[in-house]
C-alpha cells in the first residue's frame, strides 16, 4: 500500500533528502501515532512527505561534509515552505493537518524553530518534529557519527517539545527495535 515511489526521485536527491530517513520517520510515527489518538496512516503518509521539499535544495548543499554558509542554511530552511507548496500542487486534497506537519515539523515550543517560529504544535505536527529528530540523532551523517538509541533518547528528552510526544515515540522506537530483533 505504502510504495517508496510516493518519493520523488530526482537524481541523486533521492538519498541526499533521505529516502531511508523518510522511511524510518514514517514506520516510527505510524507505530506511535495510536498513543496519541493520531490515524496511523496519516502519520505514516506525513511521515514520509516531512521533508519533500529538499528537492528544492541543491545536491551539493544537501551532501556538504562542511558547515554551511548563511545562504545555504536558508536554503535548507525553506525546505519546509517548499514541501508545503509542492504537496498543495500534487495533492490539492490534502490533509490541512498534513500540511501543517510538513510545514512546522522544524518549529519548537521556545519559538525558536523554523519557518514561522510556532509556540505550540498540534501532535501530528509534534510526532513528526519528535520521530524527526530521533531518528536523525540515530543516523550517521556526512558531519558526526550516529548515536545509540539511549544517547539520542536523552538528547531528545531536552528538546523544546511535548513530553507526551517524546514519550510516546520513544516507546514506539522501543518497540521498533524489538520486532527488528524478532
Amino acid at each position: 500500500m505504502h510504495d517508496i515511489t510516493l518519493w520523488p526521485s530526482v537524481g541523486g536527491v533521492l538519498e541526499a533528502c533521505g529516502r531511508e530517513h523518510a522511511l524510518e520517520v514514517a514506520h516510527l510515527t505510524r507505530r506511535a501515532a495510536p498513543a496519541l489518538r493520531i490515524d496511523p496512516e496519516l502519520a505514516y503518509v506525513a511521515g514520509l512527505l516531512h521533508d519533500v521539499g529538499k528537492i528544492s535544495v541543491p545536491l551539493d548543499i544537501l551532501a556538504a561534509e562542511r558547515a554551511l554558509s548563511v545562504s545555504e542554511w536558508t536554503l535548507v530552511r525553506a525546505h519546509p515552505v517548499e514541501g508545503e507548496g509542492l504537496i498543495r500542487k500534487w495533492w490539492p486534497d490534502a490533509p490541512a493537518s498534513l500540511l501543517h506537519a510538513v510545514r512546522h515539523h522544524h518549529e519548537r515550543l521556545d519559538g525558536q524553530g523554523y519557518p514561522d517560529q510556532l509556540r505550540s504544535l498540534p501532535d501530528l505536527t509534534a510526532l513528526i518534529a519528535v520521530a524527526d529528530v530521533y531518528v536523525a540523532l540515530c543516523e550517521a551523517r556526512p558531519y558526526r557519527v550516529s548515536r545509540s538509541a539511549q544517547e539520542s533518547a536523552e538528547i531528545l528528552r531536552g528538546e523544546p517539545l511535548p513530553a507526551h510526544v517524546i514519550s510516546a515515540v520513544l516507546d514506539a522506537a522501543v518497540l521498533c527495535s524489538a520486532s527488528r530483533v524478532v
